[in-house]
């Protein structure tokens, strides 16, 4: 059974508009908090001391000036790098956070802005998928582009899965998701053509406010419809 695009776009803004928590107001939070680390990383990995760009006006090139001092700093200072490390795992958690604020939005369960840290408590389970959804990617990918595209749509579903069924172990979600996605990959990557048009309007600043909770959702639902289906299968 295929998925109705227009009416799980529909769905999706039914469910924003029935949650209890107010997903831009949730989307705005996520945005700061992603911004403030951002800065802490690249303050922390690039200082502005030692690593800034440069206009050649002979060429007329801006280039990358590092000072050397920037690689003695690497090796007497090696923690402001594990701290940017563990603040790059943060951001990843808070991702998947706003994937679990919108996975309840789409089931019409209750949910919170609090959401957005329920992903900490995954954080070795994520990390896990997404280190090995990484891996199964750059390995198809070596044989060609196309064929790692096709496997980052086999493996879409797979932090749903995780988050929805404690249940499973990572490769289960990895199988499940490339289960769940067979013969839909065209279907998700049709629907995701679709919201380019949007993709394109977060160029303006805090356009993404709205942009993210509406994608996410509908990808919720997008999970939702598939999984109904599957079962509907049985």
């Amino acid at each position: 059974m295929r998925i109705n695009r227009p009416m799980l776009k529909a769905e999706a803004k039914n469910c924003m508009r029935a949650s209890k928590t107010n997903p831009y107001l949730t989307a705005l939070l996520y945005f700061i908090a992603c911004f403030i680390i951002t800065r802490l990383i690249s303050r922390l990995v690039f200082p502005s001391d030692l690593i800034h760009y440069v206009i050649d006006f002979n060429s007329y090139e801006v280039r990358l000036y590092i000072s050397p001092e920037y690689y003695g700093r690497i090796l007497v200072e090696p923690f402001a790098y594990i701290l940017s490390l563990l603040l790059e795992v943060s951001r990843l958690l808070l991702d998947a956070g706003l994937v679990i604020f919108c996975l309840r939005a789409a089931n019409r369960a209750e949910n919170s802005v609090w959401n957005l840290i329920d992903g900490f408590p995954l954080v070795l389970r994520l990390i896990g998928l997404y280190i090995v959804e990484g891996i199964f990617v750059f390995l198809w990918s070596l044989l060609f582009i196309i064929p790692g595209i096709i496997a980052s749509y086999r493996y879409r579903l797979a932090i749903y899965l995780l988050i929805e069924r404690p249940e499973l172990g990572i490769m289960d979600c990895i199988r499940e998701s490339k289960r769940l996605m067979a013969g839909r990959k065209g279907e998700l990557f049709v629907l995701d053509l679709s919201f380019i048009g949007w993709r394109i309007l977060e160029l303006i600043p805090l356009v993404s406010v709205y942009v993210a909770p509406y994608t996410a959702t509908t990808y919720a639902c997008y999970y939702l419809a598939v999984s109904s289906c599957d079962s509907r299968a049985y």
